[in-house]
């Protein structure tokens, strides 16, 4: 099972907890830096990541605000953790609430302002995956 461990700060990691043993395991490997879970490849070897990763070369703060959509690995290494969106490097933009679909062609998501709570948006992008 996968979940978000929200940080101090306003950061927050991807982790997962093996139900059988116990487990825990932050496959964002990332403790400085805003990760939030969202939609799982129906094949398990992937997720969908609400991220401010991107804020390293940007600028910006990290946070739920300056996201942008990335795509992680769920080895547990943070290695391959590859940014899909680019709305956060127009200023004022950001990616988020992405799901994916059953043929893992394609995700779902919403667009909105940096200065919107989260939740709000203005309107679905669908996007086709590699």
């Amino acid at each position: 099972m996968t979940f978000t461990c929200y940080r101090p700060k306003g950061l927050a990691g991807v982790m997962g907890i093996d139900l059988k043993s116990g487990e825990i395991t932050d496959f964002s490997q990332a403790p400085d830096i805003y990760n939030e879970v969202e939609g799982i490849f129906p094949d398990g070897r992937y997720t969908l990541v609400e991220s401010s990763k991107q804020v390293q070369t940007l600028g910006g703060e990290h946070g739920s605000r300056e996201i942008d959509i990335w795509k992680l690995r769920l080895d547990g290494t943070g290695k391959d953790f590859v940014r899909v969106t680019n709305f956060n490097d127009y200023q004022g933009w950001k990616a988020s609430n992405p799901v994916i679909a059953t043929d893992s062609r394609h995700a779902a998501f919403q667009i909105a302002h940096t200065s919107d709570e989260a939740g709000v948006g203005y309107g679905i992008i669908l996007l086709k995956l590699k």
